[in-house]
């Protein structure tokens, strides 16, 4: 999906993924991005920021989500992605209202070429009116209704019905259309790596300036193996 509607020709793809929700770990702001009142207690974070290499370690401290016991914060989303830098105006930061509002659920995609990380979300197809059916139509549409429906159930039972996310075997595969919102030329990549926040395993891209993407994974083995994309294996 992501070859076909983000990279450029001959652009080489090597790895993608879809995230939801992210906040923010940005020096003098709070996880949305109103301005903090004190840093005091924030400057540790920036150690071991380092600039560039592809083994970056770096264990990190971010609001994922509601704490238990937190009545207030119920309908607060786990955050899959955050952005984080050494301060308001890094390179991270400008995309941010591009990339989306921290602490609200969006969709969006994350590709990461041989030129760039490219940051793109799904269009929405704009679909015709239908035109008004007479009474005659609108029964015999319902009729038509009733036999597909149980055709499909049919094929649900005798197990030769599947499906897969937006797609239905046996029918071709819907391939959205993606709008690109922002991308990172690959002069501002400074490395990609491991990296760990409260104890969940991340792929970090790192920009030249010191801010970057952390991308939260359930497993390091997906960590691992997005870095191994990254060095151009398959």
């Amino acid at each position: 999906m992501s070859r076909l509607r983000v990279c450029r020709p001959g652009e080489q793809l090597l790895w993608a993924t879809a995230r939801s929700a992210f906040y923010l770990d940005v020096e003098g702001l709070d996880e949305v991005g109103d301005p903090r009142g004190s840093l005091l207690g924030r400057g540790a974070r920036a150690v071991g920021r380092g600039v560039g290499g592809f083994a970056v370690e770096f264990v990190g401290s971010m609001v994922f989500g509601p704490s238990e016991g937190d009545s207030g914060n119920n309908n607060k989303p786990v955050a899959d992605h955050v952005v984080f830098g050494p301060g308001p105006g890094c390179l991270a930061h400008q995309a941010v209202p591009a990339i989306g509002t921290p602490g609200q659920r969006h969709g969006s995609v994350w590709t990461l070429t041989a030129q760039r990380l490219v940051v793109s979300r799904v269009v929405a197809p704009k679909t015709a009116p239908e035109p008004e059916k007479s009474l005659l139509g609108k029964t015999m549409s319902f009729g038509k209704s009733v036999v597909d429906f149980g055709v499909d159930v049919a094929k649900i039972v005798a197990g030769s019905y599947h499906d897969y996310g937006p797609n239905t075997s046996g029918e071709p595969v819907v391939v959205p259309e993606m709008a690109v919102v922002h991308e990172f030329p690959r002069g501002q990549i400074g490395g990609v790596g491991p990296s760990e926040r409260k104890g969940k395993p991340c792929l970090r891209v790192s920009f030249v300036d010191g801010s970057g993407v952390d991308f939260v994974f359930a497993q390091p083995e997906f960590v691992q193996r997005a870095v191994e994309l990254t060095g151009g294996a398959r």
